[in-house]
């Protein structure tokens, strides 16, 4: 490659060799020391050779030396395309006005965008950096990135965190808007999402209705969002009325199934695929990568179809057909009863673990096989979970109107901040069917299935 670069920079040409006394001709070049490549014979006493043009010169010597004759064929390197662009100097003129004129554009910023602002709009954020520097038409040596980092954030609060970076004639203003908690509505208890027992109880604002080691049952209130107080001068206590805030953790029993077979059947993917490519065009089809059928003998198939148009309304007939093939395999799968009960229970622990809320800690389990018939082959599994969770969610109400009102969802924290739950308990759960061999409910798949049979 250097090679290459080098003769380039230094010009070399293609010529023509015609005579009969070609060998002789090469012989002499190469004891004057001059080196030739790439020789190539196209016939009887005709040949192509190239060679430095500062050896040219010599060559005609020898070629009239030896009665062969020279012809120069190209002329080839930067020496000859100086040469030209010496006699285009209009063309040689514009083509450096064109590169300079793309150099000193692609020192400005051309184009400003904004990722990121949800609640902010675009418009505002580009507002705010074009008053520190950064807007179109500004040079990029003029941005100052850590400027225009430090405006945004002082005269837009609402961002956590702003990032600016220029590339080529584009600048890219990348931002974090700040999620502020939403302000309390109104009045509110904080009641049971689930049954359960109550193991802690940490009261911040409201009446405690429960204690520890209480029973209680969904939608019972366990902070009541009321308070009693005393006016000065006055004897008999008047309720105020709050937004409780607490944590109330309780133990909450789930139940879990899972089961698998002894001898399992079914059919899997291999990993292979093929496909093929038609084009439709008037009702006629070319086949233009792949096979119409598929080599496979189990396998399912996805069909995609393109039809060209010219805007929304003018369909063209013309369509591209494109054909996935997935190779699918038929297996057959034995275990024992042991291995069958110890898949039975990684499914049944997976639905539970599916189903416990975020935070929630797992206390005890206990795990105990469901008899069936013996000719069924299968082996089943209950578990029982006990676990310790945050129980409480937020109820608002009216208090003129009683203690009816919407719920808002969610688990309190210390701070008044809620979580979502998840479920009931204390009843038997039964694993999704993805979680059950022989029953499960297979991935909806495109397309057809062609697959052979046991």
């Amino acid at each position: 490659m250097a090679l290459r670069f080098f003769r380039y920079l230094r010009g070399y040409v293609l010529l023509k060799l015609e005579g009969k006394k070609i060998e002789r001709f090469l012989n002499m070049a190469l004891t004057r020391g001059i080196k030739f490549w790439d020789v190539r014979y196209l016939g009887k006493d005709r040949v192509l050779l190239r060679v430095r043009w500062g050896a040219v010169r010599a060559l005609r010597h020898i070629s009239r030396a030896t009665s062969t004759r020279l012809t120069v064929q190209e002329k080839i390197g930067l020496p000859f395309l100086v040469s030209r662009l010496k006699r285009r100097r209009a063309f040689l003129g514009g083509a450096l006005f064109f590169l300079a004129l793309v150099y000193c554009l692609s020192l400005f910023v051309w184009r400003v965008e904004v990722t990121g602002a949800q609640k902010l709009s675009p418009g505002e954020v580009l507002k705010v950096a074009a008053q520190a520097g950064l807007k179109p038409g500004v040079l990029r040596r003029q941005v100052n990135g850590k400027e225009v980092e430090r405006v945004l954030k002082e005269q837009l609060p609402q961002l956590a965190w702003v990032g600016v970076e220029v590339r080529g004639t584009q600048a890219t203003i990348k931002v974090v808007e700040k999620k502020l908690p939403e302000p309390a509505a109104g009045p509110a208890h904080i009641v049971a999402r689930k049954a359960g027992l109550i193991k802690e109880l940490l009261v911040l604002e409201g009446t405690p209705k429960v204690k520890e080691g209480d029973t209680v049952l969904p939608g019972q209130v366990l902070i009541a969002g009321e308070e009693m107080t005393v006016p000065q001068g006055e004897g008999e206590p008047s309720p105020v009325y709050v937004r409780a805030k607490g944590i109330v953790k309780a133990r909450v029993w789930y139940q879990g199934y899972g089961e698998a077979r002894l001898e399992e059947k079914g059919e899997r993917p291999t990993g292979r695929k093929a496909q093929s490519i038609c084009l439709e065009v008037g009702g006629r089809r070319w086949r233009l990568y792949g096979s119409d059928a598929s080599p496979f003998s189990c396998y399912r198939v996805e069909e995609t179809r393109y039809n060209l148009s010219l805007g929304r309304n003018f369909s063209l007939p013309v369509a591209v057909e494109k054909k996935v093939y997935y190779e699918w395999e038929l297996y057959k799968l034995r275990r024992t009863p042991q291995e069958a009960r110890r898949l039975a229970e990684e499914r049944a622990r997976a639905y539970l673990r599916a189903c416990l809320p975020e935070g929630a800690r797992l206390v005890g389990e206990q795990v105990e096989e469901v008899k069936g018939p013996k000719e069924e082959g299968l082996v089943r599994v209950s578990i029982r979970w006990e676990v310790e969770e945050d129980i409480g969610q937020i109820k608002e109400f009216t208090p003129e109107g009683g203690q009816e009102g919407r719920i808002n969802g969610g688990n309190q924290d210390p701070r008044g901040g809620s979580t979502g739950g998840h479920g009931n308990s204390g009843s038997l759960r039964r694993t999704p069917e993805s979680y059950r061999e022989g029953h499960g409910s297979a991935t909806a798949f495109a397309g057809r299935r062609v697959c052979l049979t046991w």
